[in-house]
């Protein structure tokens, strides 16, 4: 037993500290999983391999994906941790959409990232329509800021007048709230005057739209 828990230990190393991993997500995760049985808990498993919870359970996404797609992460078609890990809140027929939409090079990892937002934000939409959403708006370059609306918050035609007085109305390709996650898409150099403007007040883009669009500052 304990050569075969430092023969997993090596190998989780190899394949969590280099950039080039020799496994798949599916062999780490089942790895992590073993070793988690072994020594009692995750958090023990952080500390003997240096590396955070949170990263583990990154990794561990790879179990919430339904058997077509897993197969896939298995065979290193799907072979980026942040599109399984972005990927685990879907529906099983979401997922496998996806997961042909990534391999044939329709979505990238940044894409995937974008979807789950998204989705809550437009929870009407089917996820072809995310999916069509996503890649318009990469191929016409519109920027899109999401953000959460605090629960005081009530005039949304305020916020959206903020964002007019700041960018100009011809900047805005869209704006709407749902479920108190707001979204705004805007044109490149929509995007340029919000940066601009954060600048000048020395506030970073999220801090300037949190603090000074929503809360007025």
């Amino acid at each position: 037993m304990d050569e075969e828990r430092e023969a997993i230990i090596a190998r989780l190393i190899l394949n969590t500290r280099r950039r080039e991993r020799p496994d798949n997500l599916v062999r780490i995760a089942n790895d992590i999983r073993w070793l988690e049985h072994d020594l009692g808990s995750l958090k023990i498993v952080s500390k003997v391999l240096d590396i955070s919870t949170d990263m583990l359970r990154q990794f561990l996404s790879v179990e919430k994906l339904c058997p077509e797609v897993r197969k896939l992460v298995e065979e290193r078609k799907i072979d980026l941790i942040r599109i399984v890990h972005n990927m685990r809140n879907f529906d099983a027929e979401s997922q496998k959409i996806i997961a042909n939409e990534v391999i044939e090079g329709q979505l990238s990892g940044n894409d995937v990232r974008i979807l789950y937002p998204l989705h809550k934000s437009l929870p009407d939409l089917t996820i072809e329509q995310l999916i069509l959403r996503v890649q318009k708006s990469k191929n016409i370059k519109v920027y899109v800021a999401y953000f959460r609306i605090p629960i005081e918050f009530k005039n949304n035609q305020l916020l959206l007048k903020r964002f007019e007085e700041i960018v100009g109305k011809d900047e805005i390709i869209s704006f709407s709230i749902k479920n108190s996650i707001g979204m705004l898409e805007l044109t490149l150099s929509g995007q340029k005057k919000l940066r601009q403007v954060a600048k000048e007040r020395k506030l970073s883009l999220k801090k300037f739209v949190n603090d000074f669009v929503l809360r007025g500052v």
